[in-house]
């Protein structure tokens, strides 16, 4: 089971952060390693692992093309600044849990929408 977590880590690092549904129609996303029910089966390390490595895969996006400016990666990275691994393991936990609907699909992708979730676009003021 960790030999796997730690592959599924690996690969997440390539996870590409899509903005828009013209983008995610010409990107390909590959089939992850683990399931979202996985995630619940996970012990708590392996959880903030995987959190890490999730995050961790989303900042490296734009080296493979993802701009770097896109408003989902400047509002999770913006969100999750100053949190620990424990934090946003927790985010995603909630949301697996609340989501069994979702326990087939790919962890990586329900564990980017419980960061899209847990991070709204805030309104921004313009002086």
């Amino acid at each position: 089971m960790m030999r796997r977590i730690w592959l599924a880590l690996v690969v997440l690092s390539f996870h590409p952060a899509i903005s828009t549904a013209a983008q995610a129609e010409l990107t390909r996303v590959h089939n992850g390693f683990l399931k979202a029910a996985d995630y619940t089966d996970m012990n708590p390390d392996s959880r903030r692992a995987y959190a890490m490595g999730l995050l961790d895969g989303i900042y490296i996006a734009p080296y493979f093309g993802a701009p770097d400016n896109n408003k989902a990666l400047v509002r999770i990275a913006t969100c999750v600044e100053g949190m620990k691994a424990s934090q946003v393991a927790a985010i995603i936990e909630k949301y697996v849990r609340d989501h069994p609907e979702q326990s087939k699909q790919d962890l990586k992708d329900v564990g980017y929408n419980a960061m899209l979730e847990a991070c709204p676009i805030r309104p921004t003021t313009i002086p």
